[in-house]
């Protein structure tokens, strides 16, 4: 197979965009709007850190409501989520698993950020910024592992 392609869509649907040498047509969401070329699903790990990061407010929120901070109880009241509260458990494991996968997609993020050069000029701040949140993100998790043992 070699030369020019001669399939000649017969919709607009089918057509999405005018490829030219070397370039795939853009699926129709995306027509017309600027992005780069590597776009891929790399860049999808945004996203999944910020659904995870709202899973996991969500469900330290709903354990915090029903944990007790005092060094004598503290591993009681675990055991009072764990057995006594409606799906406790499923919110427990929902929340430890789910810091574990937002540190995998937070570092597959990192990844993708120095693959692509993301630390470079012009994004320089960006990137400090986001090493800022990665700190912050360890010592609030690392707070959170420790916060059962209370003494």
């Amino acid at each position: 197979m070699s030369g020019e392609p001669t399939y000649v869509p017969k919709s607009r649907l089918a057509s999405g965009s005018k490829p030219f040498a070397g370039h795939r047509p853009r699926p129709l969401l995306l027509r017309g709007i600027p992005n780069p070329r590597n776009l891929n699903y790399w860049w999808t790990f945004g996203g999944i850190l910020s659904f995870m990061l709202v899973a996991q407010i969500v469900t330290g929120v709903v354990l915090a409501m029903h944990y007790t901070p005092q060094s004598s109880l503290a591993f009681a009241s675990i055991e009072h989520i764990m057995r006594d509260v409606n799906y406790g458990w499923l919110l427990r494991y929902a929340h430890a698993n789910g810091a574990s996968m937002f540190f995998l997609a937070l570092y597959i993020h990192m990844f993708r950020g120095m693959y692509y050069g993301s630390y470079k000029d012009p994004r320089e701040v960006l990137w400090l910024l986001g090493v800022i949140i990665y700190l912050l993100a360890i010592a609030t998790a690392f707070m959170g592992y420790v916060l059962p043992w209370g003494r």
